[in-house]
């Protein structure tokens, strides 16, 4: 299969062109930073299979964001997962209702691990910039593409 570039020969001035090699490349809006609910609920006690879980979890790590509609805590509630299917947890009920609105109408939606978040200098600055459900030690970033 040819690659979808243009062909150094063709003229773009006589008209020859490739017509498939401008095709638009998808892109990703950032919609969330946050980090990830229930971490240490979803995977039970951490025995030697969640902390390999959790090592492997390095910034740059894709998740894949999945709707839980038969969730009977949240209504907009939407699952974290690895790509190999692995929950992990879920997106915060505080920040959630926008992704699942977006999934539900049809928008691919992934996320990123991001580098770990300092820790806030005191209880007045934790109070103000994070959910108490939001545990940092998972950050990561949600994107849409488009």
């Amino acid at each position: 299969m040819e690659p979808n570039i243009q062909i150094a020969e063709q003229s773009m001035r006589g008209g020859y062109y490739r017509p498939d090699a401008f095709v638009q490349k998808k892109r990703l809006l950032l919609i969330l930073k946050t980090g990830v609910a229930g971490v240490f609920a979803t995977l039970g006690p951490l025995g030697e299979e969640g902390e390999a879980i959790l090592d492997a979890l390095t910034p740059g790590t894709e998740l894949k964001l999945y709707r839980d509609v038969g969730n009977e805590h949240d209504v907009w509630a939407v699952s974290v997962h690895t790509t190999d299917g692995r929950k992990v947890g879920y997106l915060t009920r505080f920040k959630n209702e926008t992704v699942a609105r977006l999934l539900d109408y049809g928008k691919t939606i992934t996320a990123q691990v991001d580098e770990p978040v300092p820790e806030p200098e005191d209880e007045t600055e934790r109070r103000r910039t994070r959910a108490y459900t939001e545990d940092y030690r998972l950050p990561i970033s949600v994107y849409m593409e488009e």
